[in-house]
């Protein structure tokens, strides 16, 4: 689940003095009396905020445009009391009192799912898997008037539909732009689109495509917390990168890592994103996976990508490729 992934941007490190002018405007009389780097995260900057009232926050500060935290500001408000997510209090987009847009949130208890899956719990994995799911299925219900990327307020700026030949297109033209024939290799990126075009087809009857999308929702982003023999998700963090799309998008996304033929999270977690109201189309782990691919071209289009994160993208593409025909059985087992 990304291991060892080399950072695409640098750390932001503000010291105390700056993160006190920072969150001043919001504290008021409540004073910043420590701060920590919190690790993980490949983009954006997160520090763990103590206060003088011994009080906790996540100040979380952003690499890139204003545009993705105003997202992830909508989408806690649009989701609250809906689907567990940490609470914005304060957000400052203006850049006057600190170089970089950065936002305030509520601390949430709880653990990465990634690290409860490395403890090898059976019983915790099967139980937080299913609550994964479920989850998801209700992020999917909130429906868009159409699909496609956000602007600020969550409106569409950009259509976007998918269908065998704009997925081709996307493919093609991260191809062309050369960063990830630089990285994943020539021959390889001839296989792949050798291999997308073959199966571009089952992209044409992909199904509802007008419904949020996390578009990053794996273990490293969901927290859960074991409370009275139960294990719920706490948060799911790291909204920057919602769209409105295919549901299958997240789908695939959270199995990237998964084997289809080894216990695990992959069983639970379908089948709780079913009775919870989530739509699994014919073929739709086909499906999932040929969408996931874009996300793989995706994070292989830097100029800088890193060995660690080079050698993991091209395990997983051609994994996929590998085990295609098992992907098709996949129906057959949950029903």
């Amino acid at each position: 689940m990304k291991a060892g992934w080399e950072r695409t941007s640098e750390w932001i490190l503000p010291d105390i003095c700056a993160v006190r002018k920072m969150l001043e405007p919001f504290f008021g009389e409540e004073k910043v009396e420590g701060i920590e780097m919190l690790s993980g995260g490949l983009n954006n900057s997160n520090i763990m905020v103590t206060s003088s009232f011994n009080e906790k926050y996540v100040l979380r500060i952003y690499n890139k445009e204003n545009k993705s935290m105003m997202i992830e500001c909508e989408i806690a408000r649009l989701l609250s009391g809906k689907v567990p997510v940490a609470q914005v209090l304060y957000s400052d987009s203006s850049c006057s009192l600190f170089q970089f847009p950065f936002l305030l949130m509520k601390w949430v208890r709880g653990e990465q799912l990634s690290q409860m899956i490395y403890r090898e719990n059976a019983n915790e994995i099967w139980s937080a898997a299913g609550a994964a799911g479920a989850a998801l299925a209700e992020i999917h219900k909130m429906k868009l008037p159409d699909s496609g990327f956000f602007d600020d307020q969550l409106n569409i700026r950009e259509h976007v539909q998918i269908n065998a030949a704009s997925f081709m297109l996307f493919m093609e033209e991260f191809y062309r732009k050369g960063n990830v024939t630089k990285h994943l290799g020539e021959n390889v990126c001839r296989k792949i689109l050798t291999f997308s075009q073959e199966h571009a087809y089952l992209l044409d009857d992909l199904g509802e495509q007008c419904c949020l999308v996390h578009s990053d929702y794996n273990p490293l982003n969901i927290l859960v917390e074991e409370k009275g023999g139960i294990i719920r998700i706490s948060a799911i963090l790291d909204w920057e990168y919602a769209f409105s799309g295919s549901p299958l998008m997240d789908i695939g996304n959270m199995l990237r890592y998964e084997d289809i033929t080894a216990t695990g999270m992959f069983m639970p977690f379908i089948l709780s994103y079913q009775k919870n109201g989530g739509d699994l189309p014919d073929k739709w782990l086909q499906k999932a996976k040929l969408l996931d691919l874009i996300a793989l071209f995706d994070l292989s289009d830097q100029e800088e990508c890193g060995t660690v994160r080079v050698a993991d993208i091209k395990r997983l593409i051609l994994k996929t490729m590998d085990e295609w025909e098992s992907y098709g059985t996949m129906k057959s087992m949950i029903e």
